[in-house]
């Protein structure tokens, strides 16, 4: 008699190759916030419900997990990441100096000296992470402190808000940069009164042509160190990240040649830096966004407003205080910022990409610099349906959320400025009335946006369960102060921004972001529920697994 073949089919079909029980199922789905259960087959969830309904799925080959009480949720999705820039500006044989691993001056300039000392005659060195606001008693470096300090090699310190670098002398020499130089577009060489470089360069442009001959060194490791980012990644929860610095020159292949290696442990969309040469390419034209199965893609295009408030270069139409710490960032009385890009420029990129057919992202902190953006957006016409975004926002208005709504323009939240220079926004840089508004997640959500958060690469360590502890808790760590407790978010818009808004904003949301049958298997386990921690607790909770399409990247072995 012969075997009917379609009738196995349907059994293969509904046996699950894992089941998870034993702990809650966050699905943040509608309707069903939680469930007892969930299984996976073929790298997609199968089912998700009771555990008597889900068990229904196992046969002799299925695996069951008892969570034993552990949470298991979405695996977080970084909205505004850099994982490139992580290979190559933290792993080794770079020198992490930021404030989260070297909180003092003296231990900063000890650990550069000692790599000096480490390093050949000659050789590059590439320091990342200085925040004078946090590591509280550095003095930024001149270029002849760093003469005597490093007097054998070049070397290039980039500040933590990646938006200014610090160099030798041997270091500008190297790149070919000399105080006749142009500056380049939205950047600049930094010139003292004498004229000469001062060591100081200030936003992407200048930072990139001072890093050039560097880069070609670390570019041998290129593979080893970007695959480390991933991985740094994967141990935070994350199964999706963007690439939000993509040049196609240096990254296309490598960022290729990772999603395609069987282990690979993250899915990467990514947003090229808008310039005016691709916005004149014809070739440069958006084409049918991929699925979750595909873990490479590029699907938006870059652009820049303003810069760093750490930098004192953000647009504002308020002014920075007129006190000692502003001083020392070179900022005189009633400053307010600028912008790194004309408004005229920032439209006619904007129009010019948008009628290509990408999504917009544009990096923009200062309440004026994001009327500047907002209007380009709306002389671009931009689509809602492209989900155009802008990224950070720290002084973003409730007014400009609603505008934004409008628009159909989607806000991303660096929410880690809050806990970690929440003291200085307030009693250094902006007062309370401004410093304490700063990430008005809130405000966002009043005006009906879809918000996500996000660590920016190299700025903090990847985070997102402090992300969403701080904006459920607006606590800055210094001080344990809340900022503006009227901007605190509930739990589940927390979870939300972590999770399947982030996936919209990527758009992956009907693959990924909530725990549903027919979705991707992305998946983080947790050491408890997020839902029911107590708020304070929340930055305690540890990421223990991690699932990329059913196949575990990061934790014990559970699968």
């Amino acid at each position: 008699m012969a075997r009917d073949s379609s009738n196995d089919h349907r059994s293969t079909e509904r046996c699950a190759d894992v089941i998870f029980i034993g702990g809650p199922v966050v699905t943040v789905a509608p309707g069903a916030p939680e469930a007892e259960a969930l299984a996976v087959t073929g790298g997609r969830i199968s089912a998700v419900g009771s555990t008597s309904d889900v068990m229904q799925l196992k046969q002799a080959r299925t695996e069951v997990v008892d969570l034993e009480g552990r949470a298991i949720l979405p695996a977080f999705v970084e909205a505004h990441g850099h994982p490139f820039e992580m290979g190559l500006s933290l792993a080794p044989p770079a020198v992490d100096v930021r404030p989260f691993i070297v909180p003092t001056a003296a231990r900063v300039w000890q650990k550069i000296s000692d790599a000096a000392k480490a390093t050949p005659k000659g050789t590059e060195i590439l320091a990342n992470g200085i925040d004078p606001l946090l590591q509280t008693d550095l003095q930024l470096p001149t270029r002849s402190q760093l003469d005597v300090l490093v007097p054998d090699n070049p070397i290039v310190i980039v500040s933590n808000s990646g938006h200014a670098a610090y160099a030798n002398t041997a270091a500008f020499e190297l790149a070919g940069i000399t105080k006749d130089t142009p500056k380049p577009t939205g950047a600049q060489f930094v010139h003292g009164a004498d004229g000469e470089l001062t060591g100081e360069v200030l936003e992407q442009a200048a930072i990139m042509r001072l890093t050039v001959p560097f880069l070609k060194v670390v570019a041998a490791h290129a593979h080893t160190n970007v695959r480390w980012a991933y991985d740094q990644l994967a141990q935070a929860g994350i199964a999706t990240a963007s690439e939000h610095a993509y040049e196609a020159g240096p990254q296309h292949a490598l960022l290729t040649k990772l999603a395609q290696e069987p282990d690979c442990p993250l899915r990467i969309r990514a947003y090229e830096i808008g310039t005016p040469e691709l916005a004149n390419d014809p070739a440069n034209a958006a084409s049918k966004r991929p699925g979750a199965d595909e873990l490479f893609a590029k699907i938006g295009m870059k652009l820049w407003a303003d810069g760093s408030p750490w930098q004192g270069n953000i647009f504002t139409t308020f002014p920075y205080l007129t006190d000692a710490t502003t001083a020392r960032m070179g900022l005189g009385p009633h400053h307010h910022g600028g912008m790194n890009y004309t408004p005229e420029q920032v439209s006619e990129l904007a129009s010019a990409f948008v009628e290509q057919g990408w999504q917009l992202s544009c990096h923009v902190h200062g309440d004026a610099a994001v009327d500047v953006v907002l209007d380009a957006y709306e002389k671009a016409d931009a689509s809602p349906a492209l989900r155009s975004r802008v990224e950070h926002v720290g002084a973003m208005r409730p007014d400009q959320f609603e505008r934004a709504a409008k628009l159909g323009v989607t806000p991303s939240f660096f929410m880690e400025h809050v806990y970690y220079w929440g003291d200085v926004l307030i009693d250094e840089l902006f007062g309370p009335d401004h410093g304490a508004q700063w990430m008005s997640a809130q405000s966002a959500l009043d005006a009906g946006l879809r918000i996500s958060f996000h660590n920016d690469g190299t700025v903090t360590p990847p985070n997102p369960i402090g992300n969403i502890a701080t904006a459920v808790t607006r606590v800055a760590k210094g001080s344990g102060r809340v900022l503006a407790p009227e901007q605190r978010i509930g739990i589940d818009a927390a979870i939300k921004a972590a999770t399947i808004d982030a996936a919209w904003q990527l758009h992956l949301d009907s693959d990924i972001g909530s725990l549903e049958t027919g979705k991707s298997a992305d998946l983080v386990v947790l050491s408890a529920n997020p839902r029911t921690t107590p708020p304070e607790k929340l930055r305690d909770l540890q990421v223990e697994a991690t699932f990329l399409m059913g196949r575990q990247t990061y934790g014990e072995k559970l699968v």
